[in-house]
């Protein structure tokens, strides 16, 4: 029996839903395993190892200049602002799009499931997230 290699168990481990069902098809005829092999191996990877096994050296080469988005909970009233130019709302290119992205002047996370979103200075202002079809009125 063939052994799946790392890097492909830790891309599947990554996934889920129906993108994970096809990643584990395409791995059971990769490497000729039935799904149940699969299973076991990424059920080992989930268990938690032993400290010992990391080396000091490989902790010191971590980065952690990861910026955190804080933990947003439904406030109708006042929105999470965020740094617009840390994100880029170049997703549609029509241009009504571009017009929009003009009117542009503050980004700031969904209420309900913190996805970026941007939005004019306009207040009130009543928002809907494209992601997760969450309503919200701004007023401050």
């Amino acid at each position: 029996m063939v052994e799946i290699p790392q890097h492909e168990l830790n891309n599947l481990a990554s996934m889920d839903g129906y993108e994970k069902m096809l990643e584990m098809d395409r791995l059971c005829r990769v490497y000729q395993i039935d799904e149940a092999s699969i299973q076991a191996a990424l059920a080992h990877l989930a268990t938690p190892q032993p400290a010992s096994t990391v080396a000091p050296s490989d902790s010191a080469s971590w980065d952690t200049s990861y910026k955190e988005i804080p933990d947003v909970a439904p406030s109708p009233s006042r929105p999470t602002l965020v740094d617009k130019q840390q994100f880029r709302f170049e997703y549609d290119p029509s241009r009504d799009a571009a017009d929009r992205r003009e009117q542009v002047a503050q980004a700031i996370l969904c209420s309900a499931c913190g996805v970026a979103l941007g939005i004019p200075d306009i207040r009130p202002i009543k928002v809907t997230c494209p992601s997760c079809m969450f309503e919200a009125t701004y007023t401050d």
